[in-house]
């Protein structure tokens, strides 16, 4: 199998683009609105009321790209379970110190 070449599947790679790129913007939007506070990932997820699966890599690619960085705090999620409260860097561990 394999990326097919056809005019379909060519307009559904750049839509599939631009929504990630709607997503990862309203996922840095949130995060930064949230200030010294931050948020989790689920979090985004419920504030930008759309689905995990879209937010989620959308928040990874954020940290590897620096735009967010861990809290270096966690909060329970719904599960429960200890989740990482994202912030922008200027209100990380470092304070925007690189």
């Amino acid at each position: 199998m394999g990326r097919r070449s056809t005019r379909t599947s060519g307009a559904a790679l750049l839509s599939i683009g631009t929504i990630a790129d709607t997503l990862r913007a309203i996922s840095y939007r949130l995060i930064h609105e949230a200030g010294a506070n931050g948020m989790t990932a689920l979090e985004v997820v419920e504030a930008s009321g759309r689905n995990r699966w879209g937010i989620q890599p959308r928040i990874s690619e954020l940290v590897s790209a620096k735009a967010i960085v861990d809290s270096g705090r966690t909060r329970a999620n719904p599960s429960g379970r200890q989740a990482i409260v994202w912030v922008v860097p200027e209100h990380g561990p470092q304070g925007g110190a690189a």
